[in-house]
């Protein structure tokens, strides 16, 4: 009796260390996903600059310009996201919509639910609807018709 019970102990030990690190790890990841999406990539300064400077051994100077090169690059990759963006997310809409069309209203509604998750991924203050498009009859159900 005594085995088994140390026994046992070893394994519930053992499944609630694996729960506690599959909890971790997903709790983990979530936040560093809300993170990405609402402060949208991390500095590419960092990485890239030490990267280039311990390759190239540059100098103070050197490695000054180069940082001023990669902030003007960081910049440049923010606009570039924040003018596709809108496209990304009418490419979306558009998928939606044309799914819609072939659904039953009881599918119509859960394909809405799945796109309120969707939803979640993309920066908030953004609705991922289109403003008065065909999916948007203030119902919160899709339109099968459009």
């Amino acid at each position: 009796m005594k085995q088994f019970k140390a026994v046992a102990g070893v394994i519930t030990i053992f499944v609630l260390g694996a729960m506690t690190g599959v909890l971790g790890t997903g709790l983990v990841i979530q936040h560093r996903m809300e993170s990405f999406h609402e402060k949208g990539p991390p500095s590419i300064r960092p990485m890239f600059t030490k990267h280039i400077v311990n390759r190239l051994d540059l100098t103070p100077a050197q490695q000054a310009e180069v940082e001023k090169i990669v902030d003007e690059l960081q910049a440049e990759l923010r606009i570039i996201r924040r003018d596709f963006h809108p496209r990304i997310k009418a490419a979306f809409d558009d998928c939606f919509e044309r799914i819609a069309k072939h659904l039953t209203e009881e599918q119509q509604k859960k394909l809405e639910i799945a796109r309120k998750q969707l939803s979640k991924h993309f920066p908030p203050g953004r609705d991922f609807r289109r403003r008065g498009g065909p999916l948007n009859h203030g119902n919160g159900i899709p339109s099968s018709e459009s």
